[in-house]
């Protein structure tokens, strides 16, 4: 579906260089100074994963941005950090098994000034890591954080296999916004641009046909689109469709295009249950690599569903400008 394909372009990263990064994406992570403030790290995927973005922000009002890329020429992860401050940071990331080593950063703030810090970050489970920073010209900025993700929590999930041994998957997460304002974001090209991908159109021929891609000044018919046919649609209640199309290289396409996805939508307090439920994931091989990427995926992006109406649409024009396309 297509909520499970956003979450491929969400941790499935187009550079592999920063793979070992991606259990981060998709996710905010939140870690407790000695002094009570928090402290936010929100990662993302840029310019089609060919990038991570990290944005965080400290209580009181610090914050900044990074962003991840690999230096073919240096051979090695690079990155950039800006704070609202006015600072900026450079350096490189190794990976060392679970340990993210970030090396010597040389942080210069808007005064000129430089402070070095060594940062490496400790994966501790998919839950949680832990953040080791010592600084030689600023003992106060030496700490251990450990970090947790914050995001788990609000989708629930089941899973359930049939006689034949065709499988179906249910998330269910609540949004805050009513069911009217949730349709359109899955029923709409305007609404998917407002949460999940770049580019999405109407078909020109079949009113039941949408075409979406991740990829920055795409066009209809660029093979690394995603088409999907919509197979129901009732106003502020259901959505159901298929994917007729994946995106080039997509593993087991054949067999993806056999599952019915199905939205559905109830009011829930002052909100919205979003209850997405993908049926007809095939027994063997290729449908256990697709379940057992679509089990998280379809929560990542449920999350991201949620996060969109808490944050507001997201503005795809800012996210290309400060990726430096």
């Amino acid at each position: 579906m297509l909520t499970g394909l956003l979450a491929l372009a969400s941790v499935q990263l187009a550079t592999p260089q920063l793979e070992p990064m991606a259990f981060l994406v998709g996710h905010c992570w939140q870690g407790e100074f000695q002094n009570g403030r928090r402290d936010t790290h929100c990662f993302e995927p840029a310019q089609g994963g060919r990038f991570i973005r990290d944005t965080h922000e400290v209580t009181g009002g610090y914050a900044g941005e990074t962003l991840y890329s690999w230096n073919a020429e240096a051979g090695r992860v690079e990155y950039v950090y800006w704070a609202n401050s006015g600072g900026v940071s450079r350096g490189s990331m190794t990976p060392r098994g679970d340990v993210l080593d970030f090396g010597d950063e040389v942080h210069r703030g808007r005064d000129g000034r430089e402070i070095r810090i060594s940062t490496t970050w400790h994966r501790v489970g998919d839950d949680a890591y832990e953040a080791r920073i010592t600084s030689a010209n600023d003992p106060t900025g030496s700490r251990v954080v450990r970090y947790t993700r914050l995001d788990r929590a609000p989708v629930q999930m089941d899973e359930s296999t049939s006689a034949d041994g065709s499988r179906t998957l249910v998330h269910e997460v609540v949004v805050p916004a009513p069911p009217e304002q949730v349709y359109p974001v899955f029923a709409t090209p305007d609404g998917w641009r407002s949460w999940a991908v770049r580019q999405a159109w109407a078909s020109e021929d079949d009113p039941d046909l949408m075409e979406t891609s991740y990829v920055p000044n795409a066009d209809r018919g660029d093979p690394r689109n995603i088409r999907q046919l919509y197979l129901l649609r009732v106003p502020n209640r259901l959505v159901a469709f298929r994917t007729v199309q994946a995106p080039t290289g997509f593993p087991h396409a054949e067999q993806f295009y056999r599952v019915t996805h199905i939205v559905e939508l109830e009011p829930a307090g002052g909100g919205t249950r979003v209850r997405l439920t993908g049926a007809g994931y095939p027994a063997g091989p290729a449908g256990d690599t697709l379940v057992n990427f679509f089990r998280d995926g379809n929560r990542t992006s449920l999350v991201l569903l949620r996060r969109r109406f808490i944050d507001g649409p997201i503005d795809w024009t800012r996210q290309q400008a400060t990726a430096g396309d």
